[in-house]
């Protein structure tokens, strides 16, 4: 036996099934945004210069691979001519030339805790 909707009559409940069948189906829906919507482009700011999470990871590694043990104790020239000596990425070098001049690094790990990549949990954002 089929039950049906006591409220109404079966001419109604198609109507109903009708006008809900889109979203039962999940038929095509507009986009959530509307253009009208959507925030204008700020003038005049220069576009913010945002280092990829990866970035750290890849230089942590390649100061670790790069820097010995031999090279230190080590000051911020020292450091900067090994990486010159290695061939080491630009944006690397210009990451160690922004250490104070006369701070000297007993290790590796000190150069990458003054740069804020010592470990993940300990980076700069």
């Amino acid at each position: 036996m089929e039950r049906g909707n006591t409220k109404h009559g079966p001419a109604h409940d198609e109507q109903l099934a009708h006008d809900t069948r889109g979203m039962v189906r999940g038929g095509a829906q507009r986009g959530h945004t509307e253009e009208w919507r959507e925030s204008e482009p700020l003038e005049g700011f220069p576009p913010l210069a945002r280092r990829p999470p990866d970035q750290d990871v890849l230089d942590r590694s390649e100061l670790a691979r790069l820097m010995t043990r031999d090279v230190f104790p080590a000051t911020r020239d020292i450091l900067l001519r090994r990486l010159a000596d290695t061939d080491a990425p630009q944006d690397l070098a210009e990451r160690v030339a922004a250490l104070a001049p006369g701070r000297r690094f007993g290790s590796v790990h000190e150069v990458l805790a003054a740069l804020g990549i010592a470990s993940p949990e300990t980076r700069a954002r």
